[in-house]
């Protein structure tokens, strides 16, 4: 467990150094937080945020939380007392995160691969509740699939 633990850190840290030389990177990620945007097994790939003044209201961006990265779309851009506060949500989600500042965006997507074709993502209006009853029913469909599966 611990070396797992270490080849995680030392992936985190090599993917930060490539994007901070400039480069675009192809990550898989997990769980259902984004879907039906990114769906578990698409290819993301995420280009580093040159210049934060050019992100808008429906980009998806990946940031820095505690010692994980997220992936989840911007939904409002605050000003504050000259300081600019960026809130994500899961396209699933029920939430938005907490606000985060510009230091911690690290990249934005610029591409999905699916298993059929790529697309862009696109900045449209998410159905957040339809999505998360979507991902409950997935959820469910798979721990059924599981049941039966072991009593056969």
């Amino acid at each position: 467990m611990k070396g797992a633990r270490s080849n995680s850190i030392f992936l985190k840290e090599v993917s930060l150094s490539l994007l901070a030389e400039g480069k675009t990177l192809r990550i898989k990620p997990t769980g259902y937080s984004m879907f039906p945007a990114i769906r578990p097994g698409n290819i993301v790939i995420i280009a580093p945020v040159i210049n934060q003044s050019n992100l808008t209201v429906g980009d998806i961006v990946v940031f820095k939380r505690d010692s994980d990265f997220v992936l989840h779309r911007l939904t409002d851009i605050r000003h504050q007392e000259g300081s600019a506060f960026y809130i994500t949500r899961g396209d699933s989600s029920i939430n938005e995160d907490k606000p985060i500042t510009a230091d911690k965006i690290i990249s934005v997507v610029t591409s999905i691969e699916t298993k059929r074709s790529e697309t862009i993502p696109h900045r449209r209006k998410i159905y957040y509740h339809r999505n998360r009853a979507m991902v409950k029913i997935i959820h469910l469909w798979n721990k059924l699939l599981r049941v039966i599966n072991y009593n056969s």
